[in-house]
């Protein structure tokens, strides 16, 4: 038996802990590996530690974590590369999204990579981030293995969610806000409410669902979000904008399955800065949702045809202010999406909404059987195989 270690943001409510545990189930499902976990915090956000969530995922999870007292055979690290230890174990691997501008800072893509012996990333994006940043000398080999959709979203939903809704055309807007000033928000969040706000008021029968939080699911955080969108809505010049719905805090996914799948649902929008996978995107498309988005960065490498309106864009230094030199390097760029071309594809998703509902059940069938956990599984095996063969 071979002693593997996990380590990550196992029981956060977050996109790295989402990888984190389908990086664990892999893990797991090794017949001659015998798991262990250490379970790490993910910045401020909140943990789930009810062991029967998720068929008892949670709780396999919280079984397997114990003190470490021995070097392992293998370790999967799904942190910041800078957070990477290679004394854990005989063979490293480090699993992250990178940073979601156009390079990582120089010490992830040069020390902090050679320190290990495989680096896994979901997506091309993410590896040319290291390789711009870096020498061109490193040995330590980056693998892409993309990240999976929750399997219970293939299910039909058993209540519609927005039922209630008075609106029938709803837009959907998923993300956390990381960041008070809009420029510094790499998710947009400020912009995209405001560019849907403005492309359809006066729009009786059009609304935006949005759930989002600050990274907490207490009341303080929803008052603050609340207050955003307030602020969003009184600074806009039109007298009649469109219908905002909020959903702040934790959703189970047969909630976010009738989310995703309502009839009242007609797409996902965002208008992103940059993303290093994008699983709401995947979710989405999955679930059959036409995707308005940026056409730039990981999410790109899954979404196709038609039912991806992708939004025009220029690549722009990220602000000073985000230039910490420790996640984001200073003189990296990502994407503004521009502004004209959102809203016309806003507009156009809302009027083609019947033929891009069949482009989008096209990608949803791909998507099923390309990114479903066990062929993610299979790219583990295969990947992990080879690397351990040398």
């Amino acid at each position: 038996m071979k002693k593997v270690l996990v380590r990550g943001p196992l029981l956060s409510q977050s996109g790295y802990g989402e990888h984190s545990r389908q990086v664990y189930q892999f893990c797991d499902s090794q017949k001659d590996w015998e798991v262990t976990t250490q379970v790490l915090g993910w910045g401020i956000t909140g943990w789930c530690v009810n062991d029967e969530m998720e068929g008892g995922l949670y709780g396999r999870i919280m079984s397997k974590s114990s003190p470490i007292t021995e070097k392992f055979d293998i370790t999967f690290q799904i942190q910041l590369p800078n957070e990477w230890d290679p004394n854990l174990g005989l063979f490293n691997v480090g699993v992250t999204a990178g940073v979601e501008t156009d390079r990582c800072p120089i010490d992830w893509a040069t020390t902090h990579r050679e320190k290990m012996d495989l680096v896994i990333v979901p997506s091309a994006h993410t590896r040319s981030g290291f390789t711009a940043a870096g020498t061109g000398r490193e040995n330590t080999p980056i693998k892409i293995i993309p990240e999976s959709y929750f399997e219970e979203i293939l299910k039909e939903p058993e209540s519609d969610l927005l039922k209630d809704l008075p609106t029938s055309n709803n837009f959907l807007l998923v993300g956390t806000l990381i960041s008070d000033r809009p420029e510094d928000d790499r998710k947009n969040i400020v912009a995209t409410i405001r560019w849907f706000m403005e492309s359809f008021h006066e729009s009786d029968d059009v609304g935006l669902v949005i759930k989002t939080s600050r990274g907490r699911d207490t009341a303080i955080d929803r008052e603050v979000v609340r207050r955003m969108l307030k602020n969003i809505k009184s600074s806009l010049l039109v007298k009649f904008p469109p219908k905002i719905y909020m959903l702040h805090g934790s959703m189970t996914r047969e909630e976010m399955t009738s989310l995703y799948k309502s009839p009242k649902t007609l797409a996902l929008i965002s208008a992103t800065r940059g993303e290093g996978f994008g699983l709401p995107m995947i979710e989405a498309a999955v679930a059959g949702l036409p995707v308005v988005a940026t056409d730039w960065s990981a999410h790109t490498e899954f979404l196709s045809g038609t039912s991806f309106l992708d939004v025009s864009y220029d690549l722009i230094q990220i602000p000073g202010s985000r230039a910490d030199g420790k996640i984001f390097a200073k003189g990296s760029k990502w994407a503004e999406a521009r502004e004209g071309n959102f809203k016309k594809k806003l507009v156009r998703c809302l009027r083609n909404k019947e033929s891009l509902k069949k482009s989008a059940k096209q990608l949803a069938s791909e998507l099923q059987e390309s990114h479903s956990l066990k062929n993610i599984f299979t790219r583990y095996e295969k990947v992990m195989k080879k690397a351990l063969e040398k």
